[in-house]
């Protein structure tokens, strides 16, 4: 079995270097693409970089720059933070706090088409409000001295006035390669909610178009937020905002119908043995299907007039012929074809309206789980507004900490489209803010125990606040509370024994790599190469700690940040601990003591397909030809 070195790695890029080796395997040579051979392989279909403007699209200065920061690895890991979450112990749902760039990159391998559903509510980009400003020659440095853990501190957020002459262009770098990556981890039937106001909505759009596909686009949907309108704004007041719905594949179906209110449950107005139902025509009636462009469903029906039974075909007792004509006799065509017809003649019934003419109605039931419509473009819910996510985080606080959070109706609205409720779902925010997206997804769960997870990050945004210094505070500390509220209720007990609802979260925090870097050293003393050598013969950095660096195994091998970790008991030389998830068909067991025991070998159960990470230095090279030979064995 396969004996490797453990190293952090981005799979973004590899991932496609390897599709792309498979087809053009001439054009790498040494592990680096041949240009000259890759731009003869592909020939007359490869555009030149001169004609790049004349492609419809958009583009603006420093696209080439998100790009590229897109597929930059990122030199960090992640690392638990125990004891600021809840029920850490048992849950599923993770809250990460760190710069969204970095962690989805983190995230491309452990959680790489899993994610159903993402809700984001990024700066709107105003004037007044803030961009990240992304360092493209270091990300990683760049977010240890915006969150001041090394020398020369800058800020977060930078302010991105109209004025200035890249206004849009700054916004849409910081966007470009968050999405680009934030599309990998979706599901193939997932789908992404994008809250957004009319300053970029449709720069937004055209974004999105070329990352998630425009055939993907679902929705702009229009969601009433500020009923009163802005008394700022200088000739109309603005009472909207939008939600841009994508989704990962359009022959997939990714989203659901929503229940409908009591009122329209109004119209389900008949009984019978079978159940409530409501009367629809079986005539279409959209004027635009006729007989002329769907001539095979058009066809007579016949009734029994004292019945009300309906044939496909004529005799003594269905003797009433009836066509598909509307009011003006105009014909039009049936929305069911015979053959749908002669399954389902229990469900139809004819009898004369009005006129005096005969009419087609066919029994329409509501649904066991309940009757359901499409989701409508325009939202005006009072709930959804922004006064109510203010009331509700006042609520939790007895003040609010957070200036425009959004309802947490909001974004359950957008749960119930974009999730269900009868198997694990993980939601993705790496816009967090104040968490009203964790909040939605625990009260969801708790009101139809769904089994919904969350994934949310935020920035340590300072604010001026001394008990809840940064953003991500207010947001841990929100979800706290919420679960409190949501544990004080019996409604909210009783689920939790019968449907082990998840009422919990596990923190982590963005750090650096435990991994050293090599450093190229260019000079001529041998002293100092020397020392670069002995510096390069730990790969991990000084001070390291086993349970950090379990966490970046865990990542490094494609095991999410949930997984079950345990350790093995029949292992009394050493530790060794064992994660497994149900994201991955095999195990991952991990040992980070000093050396590894011969009777811990010999007691180590492996499958052909598990993996064993432990240091290098730890074995000797013959049990590493035994490990080898058990599984999978990577060396750190």
């Amino acid at each position: 079995m396969p004996i490797s070195k453990l190293r952090p790695s981005f799979t973004f890029t590899e991932d496609r270097l390897a599709e792309l080796r498979a087809v053009v395997p001439e054009a790498f040579a040494d592990g680096k693409v041949n240009w000259d051979v890759l731009r003869e392989a592909l020939g007359e279909r490869l555009e030149d970089e001169s004609t790049e403007a004349e492609h419809f699209g958009l583009f603006w200065p420093g696209k080439r720059d998100a790009r590229r920061l897109a597929a930059m690895p990122s030199k960090g890991t992640l690392v638990p933070a125990p004891g600021q979450g809840v029920s850490e112990d048992t849950t599923r749902s993770i809250f990460i706090e760190g710069d969204n760039l970095e962690v989805l990159k983190l995230l491309q391998k452990s959680y790489a088409g899993r994610v159903k559903m993402i809700y984001i509510d990024p700066p709107y980009n105003t004037g007044n409000d803030f961009v990240y400003k992304d360092d493209f020659r270091d990300p990683s440095e760049d977010y240890l001295r915006k969150t001041r853990q090394m020398g020369d501190a800058g800020e977060l957020l930078t302010s991105n006035p109209k004025a200035g002459g890249r206004f849009h262009s700054n916004w849409l770098s910081m966007m470009y390669p968050r999405l680009r990556l934030a599309r990998g981890l979706l599901r193939e039937d997932g789908a992404i909610f994008v809250s957004i106001d009319d300053n970029e909505v449709h720069n937004l759009r055209q974004v999105m178009n070329e990352i998630f596909g425009d055939e993907n686009f679902v929705a702009l949907i229009v969601a009433q937020t500020n009923p009163r309108g802005r008394t700022l704004d200088r000739y109309i007041a603005r009472t909207h905002e939008y939600i841009l719905v994508f989704t990962n594949a359009s022959d997939v179906d990714a989203l659901n119908q929503i229940a409908k209110g009591e009122s329209a449950l109004k119209e389900y107005d008949k009984q019978d043995n079978d159940g409530q139902y409501r009367e629809l025509e079986l005539r279409n009636r959209n004027p635009v299907f006729n007989r002329k462009n769907r001539p095979n469903l058009f066809y007579p029906l016949f009734v029994d007039p004292h019945t009300g039974e309906v044939s496909l075909s004529r005799n003594a007792a269905f003797k009433v012929e009836v066509l598909p004509l509307n009011s003006k006799e105009e014909e039009g065509c049936w929305t069911w074809g015979k053959e749908k017809v002669a399954r389902n003649t229990g469900l139809l019934l004819g009898r004369q309206v009005n006129t005096g003419a005969w009419r087609i109605f066919r029994k329409d039931y509501i649904p066991v789980d309940g009757a359901t419509t499409k989701a409508k473009s325009i939202w005006v819910d009072k709930t959804i507004n922004h006064e109510n996510g203010k009331e509700e985080l006042g609520r939790l606080f007895g003040k609010t900490p957070f200036d425009f959070p959004k309802s947490v109706e909001l974004i359950k609205k957008c749960l119930l489209i974009g999730t269900g409720d009868d198997e694990p779902e993980i939601i993705l925010d790496f816009f967090a803010g104040s968490g009203t997206t964790a909040q939605a997804v625990l009260e969801q769960n708790s009101a139809d125990g769904g089994q919904r997870r969350f994934v949310c990050v935020q920035i340590p945004e300072p604010t001026e606040n001394k008990e809840l210094p940064t953003i991500a505070e207010i947001g841990k500390e929100r979800i706290r509370r919420a679960i409190k509220q949501l544990q004080s209720t019996s409604k909210s007990r009783s689920k939790l024994k019968s449907k082990d609802l998840d009422l919990g979260f596990r923190v982590f925090t963005w750090d650096r790599s435990h991994f050293k870097s090599w450093q190229d050293y260019t000079g001529d003393d041998p002293q100092q190469l020397a020392l670069v050598f002995e510096n390069a013969a730990s790969p991990l950095v000084d001070g390291w700690e086993p349970e950090k660096v379990l966490t970046e195994v865990q990542l490094l091998e494609g095991f999410p940040l949930d997984s079950r970790v345990t350790e093995l008991e029949e292992h009394k030389k050493n530790k060794v601990l064992l994660v497994e998830s149900d994201a991955c068909a095999h195990r991952l067991l991990v040992c980070l003591d000093m050396k590894i025991k011969d009777d811990t070998l010999e007691r180590l159960k492996m499958e052909p397909d598990d993996v064993f990470a432990c240091l290098d230095s730890a074995l000797t090279d013959e049990a590493k030809v035994r490990l080898g030979d058990l599984g999978n064995l990577r060396v750190i």
